[in-house]
C-alpha cells in the first residue's frame, strides 16, 4: 500500500496544533518560524509513537507503544541498533517527497560520541539521569508547508513490526483530521502569545551555573595550554545554567508509566517545558525550533545551525562559528557584522571546523563530490549574528542515512579540531555530562528525506528546573574573559524567556560583573 498524503485545510498554526494534542505521548514538533530559507521551509508535528528507543551506554530499551508498551532490552551500538530498526520500516519506493513520510524522530545526544569513537572514555557525570538518546518511531504525521500555505496529513499505516495496514493508515488519518477540525484552543482567542509582552526584569537571581566565571575562565586557559602544547587547534567549552520552573506554571504532578520521574504539566495540560518552548521560540526564533515531549522530561531547542540535511544520496551540513550580539541601533548593528566578518579568529575558527567537517563528509561520500558552495556567510538571529559555511556531497550508494549520521556525529562546531583530541579535553575540562546538548535533533525519514540540526540553544526541562548550556569556541589568540561574555550573549534568548534580562534584551551589569551564581 502507498502512504496517505492529504491536504487539509485548517486554521491551525503548529504551536495551535500541539495544544490541541494535550494528552496525546510522544508529541514533537519541529518549527521553522517561517524563516526565509530553503531549509526553514516546512514545520512537523507528530505524536503517539508506534515505537521508542532510549540508551544509557550500551543499554538500549525499545519499547512498543503499540503492544501494552512492551519493552525488550538490548545491550550494544545504540547507532547500529537504530540503522537495523530503520531498515525495517524504510519506504523507498514510495513515492518521491520532499519531506518525511514518517520517520525517526528524537534527539542523539553528545555522549553517543562513545560509540562513533569507541577509544574516547567517558568522565563527565551524567547527574541529570536522561537517556544518551530518545528516539521515536512515528508512522504519521502532520506538515506545514509555509512557503505554499498548505497542511497535509501523513499516514502510512506501519505497524513495529513493520508490516502495513490499510486500517491502521486510515484510522490515523481520521485521526489527524479530528485533532485539525477541533476549536482553537481559548487562550490563543483572547492574545496571541507572540504578541504578549514580557515582564523583564535585571535580576539573574534565579539562574546558577555549575561554573563559575573564574572556573570558566580557568578552563580557558587550560585549553589554551593544549592549544600552545600542539594537541589541538581549537575547542569548544561550555557550562550549564539552571533555574526553576516559573511556579506559577506548575499544578500537581503526576506518574508517568514505569518511570522514576514526576511529570510537570503546566495550564491547558501541555507538559512544563511546552511554556518554556513558546517563550524562547518568542523572543529568540531560529530556522530550527524543536520541542520533544519525552514524557519524563522534555526538550526545548531554538537551534540556529543545521546538522545535516541528507535528501536520497545529497548530504549537506552548515556549520556556524563566530559570534556577536544584536543590536538595537542600526549602525552598531553593522559595525558588530563587519567586526565579525574582518576578525582573523573569527575566520580562521570557521574555515578549520569547514575543513574538519569537508573531511567528515569525504568518509562517507563519492570520491570528488565534496564541495563547499558558501565559506564565511554573515547570517543574523534575534540576539546573536554568525559566520556560517555550506558543506555538501553526495552520499556513497552503501551508506544509509544512519551510517552518514554517526560518522558526522557530533558536529565539528561543537567539539574542536581535531575532533578526537578535542573531545577528549571536553570530557576532561566539562565536570558534568552535556546531555541533548551539543547532540541533534531532528528525523531521519523512512523514505530518506532527513533534516538534523546541533542541539545548541538547547534547554532540558526536568523535575521541576530548567537546564541550558552555553559554549564558546577557544583557539590560542582567544581572551578567556571574553569568552565568557559570548556564553552569556547566547543566553540572552534563555535569560529573556526566563523573563529575568533586562527590557532592552541586554546582557545585565550583574552578568557582565560575572555575577551568576554558581551551584
Amino acid at each position: 500500500m502507498r502512504p496517505l498524503v492529504q491536504e487539509i485545510f485548517t486554521s491551525h498554526t503548529p504551536e495551535l496544533l500541539v495544544e490541541n494534542l494535550s494528552g496525546q505521548s510522544g508529541i514533537v514538533l519541529l518549527r521553522s518560524n517561517s524563516f526565509d530559507a530553503a531549509q526553514a521551509r516546512y514545520s512537523f508535528v507528530t505524536a503517539n509513537p508506534f515505537l521508542i528507543f532510549q540508551s544509557f551506554g550500551s543499554r538500549c530499551e525499545i519499547q512498543s507503544a503499540i503492544s501494552n508498551r512492551q519493552s525488550a532490552i538490548h545491550f550494544g551500538n545504540p547507532w547500529h541498533l537504530l540503522d537495523a530498526l530503520m531498515a525495517r520500516y524504510e519506504l523507498l519506493d514510495e513515492m518521491d517527497s520532499p519531506f518525511p513520510l514518517g520517520g525517526a524522530f528524537g534527539y542523539w545526544g553528545y555522549d553517543l560520541k562513545n560509540f562513533t569513537e569507541p577509544k574516547l572514555s567517558r568522565h563527565a557525570e551524567n547527574d541529570l539521569e536522561l537517556p544518551d538518546c530518545h528516539v521515536g518511531f512515528y508512522d504519521s504525521l502532520v506538515v506545514f508547508d509555509h512557503q505554499l500555505g498548505k497542511v497535509f496529513i501523513i499516514s502510512t499505516g506501519l505497524n513495529a513490526d513493520g508490516s502495513r495496514s490499510e486500517k491502521r493508515a486510515s484510522e490515523q488519518l481520521e485521526f489527524w483530521k479530528t485533532i485539525l477540525g477541533k476549536d482553537l484552543p481559548q487562550r490563543h482567542r483572547d492574545t496571541e502569545f507572540g504578541k504578549k509582552s514580557l515582564c523583564l526584569c535585571a535580576s539573574v537571581a534565579n539562574v546558577s551555573s555549575n561554573l563559575s566565571r573564574e572556573e570558566f575562565i580557568a578552563k580557558v586557559q587550560r585549553a589554551q595550554k593544549y592549544i600552545r602544547a600542539g594537541d589541538i587547534y581549537q575547542v569548544n567549552l561550555s557550562h550549564r545554567l539552571t533555574a526553576q520552573l516559573p511556579t506559577e506554571r506548575r499544578t500537581p504532578i503526576r506518574r508517568v508509566h514505569q518511570s522514576n520521574y514526576q511529570r510537570a504539566e503546566s495550564e491547558f495540560g501541555a507538559p512544563a517545558g511546552w511554556d518554556f518552548f513558546q517563550k524562547i521560540s518568542t523572543v529568540s526564533p531560529a530556522p530550527f525550533s524543536a520541542f520533544l515531549d519525552c514524557g519524563e522530561f522534555q526538550v526545548a531547542s531554538s537551534s540556529p545551525e543545521q546538522f545535516l540535511r541528507m535528501s536520497g544520496s545529497h548530504i549537506i551540513t552548515r556549520p556556524i562559528k563566530g559570534t556577536r550580539p544584536r543590536d538595537a541601533n542600526p549602525t552598531r548593528d553593522a559595525q558588530l557584522a563587519y567586526e565579525l566578518q574582518t576578525s582573523p579568529k573569527e575566520l580562521a575558527e570557521l574555515v578549520m571546523i569547514t575543513d574538519l567537517l569537508r573531511n567528515d563528509l569525504g568518509k562517507v561520500c563519492e570520491f570528488g563530490s565534496v564541495q563547499v558552495p558558501d565559506l564565511a556567510k554573515l547570517e543574523k538571529f534575534a540576539h546573536v549574528q554568525h559566520l556560517v559555511s555550506t558543506v555538501e556531497g553526495r552520499l556513497r550508494h552503501d551508506v544509509t542515512h544512519f551510517a552518514a549520521f554517526a560518522s558526522a556525529f557530533p558536529g565539528g562546531s561543537i567539539t574542536g579540531a581535531p575532533k578526537f583530541r578535542a573531545m577528549e579535553i571536553i570530557d576532561e575540562l566539562e565536570p558534568v555530562s552535556r546531555g541533548p546538548y551539543c547532540g541533534a535533533m531532528g528525523y531521519l525519514g523512512f523514505n530518506r528525506e532527513s533534516q538534523l540540526s546541533i542541539a545548541i540553544r538547547t534547554a532540558v526541562c526536568a523535575r521541576g528546573k530548567i537546564h541550558f548550556n552555553v559554549g564558546a569556541g577557544i583557539v590560542a589568540d582567544s581572551n578567556p574573559e571574553a569568552e565568557y561574555e559570548e556564553t552569556l550573549a547566547k543566553a540572552r534568548g534563555f535569560f529573556a524567556a526566563l523573563e529575568v534580562a533586562e527590557r532592552r534584551m541586554e546582557i545585565s551589569p550583574a552578568q557582565r560583573a560575572g555575577n551568576i551564581v554558581p551551584k
